[in-house]
């Protein structure tokens, strides 16, 4: 399969997690990582703006939410792991925050990044 876009490890293809921007992201990845309780998911879901406000970000992290700006939340210093538990709550994945990153759907990036997945269980 050949693969239009070029692959680049340079911004904005990668973006090196560092202290400094861990220190920049706190808020926003305590945000995230407290969506792994189901009442907080629920919380959110319920009423987003209240659960942000809550969690202590601000305006410009709660647009990033809002906006869906993975990138954004990214650039921001919200730690991968953490804001997958934001995409996941709100019915995204892996595959939306790398194709925000890219640029493409969530569809584009699926069809152009092959995958293989063997032994999964229950899969025979």
């Amino acid at each position: 399969m050949s693969n239009s876009i070029p692959l680049t490890l340079d911004p904005p293809g990668t973006y090196l997690y560092t202290g400094e921007m861990a220190s920049r992201g706190f808020r926003l990845t305590r945000f995230g990582l407290s969506l792994r309780n189901p009442d907080n998911r629920a919380r959110f879901l319920q009423d987003e703006a209240a659960y942000m406000a809550a969690a202590g970000l601000s305006e410009q992290e709660m647009t990033l939410v809002r906006d869906r700006d993975w990138t954004g939340l990214i650039q921001a210093g919200g730690h991968l792991q953490a804001m997958l538990k934001v995409a996941a709550t709100v019915g995204q994945n892996l595959w939306h925050i790398g194709a925000h990153n890219a640029g493409l759907t969530a569809e584009e990036m699926m069809r152009i990044c092959p995958r293989n997945v063997s032994a999964v269980p229950g899969d025979e």
